[in-house]
């Protein structure tokens, strides 16, 4: 098991899917015209708090010494993993502040403005993230432009696939603004796949390359096509969450049960 870097895997998934969520919300609540109350719109931020927090500090449990974490900043001008390191300080920083607002002043002006702070900020984590892995040239299977294509599909399909589904539930209905995120992380996943498949070494006949093809793309076009008519169902979100869980322990393990691996 320790070639599927389970800690990472939780750590990659879990934490995109709270920037998803959050960039999501944020631009529901800006674009749309029904938009989630006040109260609605604080269990959902409390919700990708939760899912944020639990992915960073699923981060921790990969680290051999955590007490001594405050070395890796040692390195932010010359190394990816130090600017990693920083830019989730940063964006818990901004989550947490962003969630403070929601509880302690609901209705203030500037809890849109904080959440697309916090969006970007987070859609800067995840780049600097898949840096991490594409900067390995001797890894063609993360050195490649489907390492960044495929984060950026599990924040964006998980994200606005939750939120859909919590507009679902609280409205019978659908918003425009989220049907198109999903499409878009659908294209991205799908993009995501055919480009790290097409490289020599990619194992195509893992389950678990079938079980995303089923849980995260499968599941997420028959969950767009039922928003439509104003069904919905977490049940969807967590399936799409198991597909991306799954296609992270393959990236890993694709790469991991290698030696060497650097």
């Amino acid at each position: 098991m320790e070639h599927y870097e389970l800690p990472l895997v939780f750590f990659t998934v879990f934490a995109q899917w709270g920037i998803g969520g959050v960039l999501a919300l944020t631009l529901c609540q800006n674009i749309s015209t029904l938009k989630f109350n006040a109260k609605q719109y604080r269990i959902l931020a409390l919700l990708f708090w939760v899912i944020t927090v639990l992915g960073s500090l699923a981060s921790l449990v990969h680290l051999g010494t955590p007490t001594g974490a405050y070395r890796s900043l040692a390195g932010f001008g010359t190394s990816w993993l130090s600017r990693e390191v920083v830019a989730f300080i940063v964006l818990n920083a901004a989550i947490f502040c962003w969630l403070a607002l929601c509880w302690l002043k609901p209705g203030h002006p500037g809890i849109n403005l904080l959440g697309g702070v916090t969006a970007l900020v987070g859609l800067a984590s995840i780049f600097v993230t898949s840096q991490v892995y594409y900067q390995m040239a001797l890894h063609p299977l993360w050195h490649t432009i489907a390492t960044p294509v495929g984060f950026l599909a599990t924040s964006v399909l998980l994200g606005f696939m939750s939120v859909a589904v919590a507009f679902g539930y609280w409205y019978k209905s659908s918003l425009k603004v989220c049907n198109a995120g999903i499409v878009i992380g659908i294209v991205l996943a799908m993009s995501g796949l055919w480009f790290r498949y097409h490289i020599p070494g990619a194992d195509a006949s893992s389950p678990l390359l079938w079980w995303q093809l089923f849980a995260s793309i499968c599941v997420a076009i028959w969950g767009i096509s039922r928003l439509n008519y104003g069904t919905q169902s977490w049940a969807w979100v967590a399936l799409i969450a198991t597909g991306e869980l799954a296609g992270r322990m393959l990236f890993y393990s694709n790469v991991m049960s290698g030696a060497p691996w650097f």
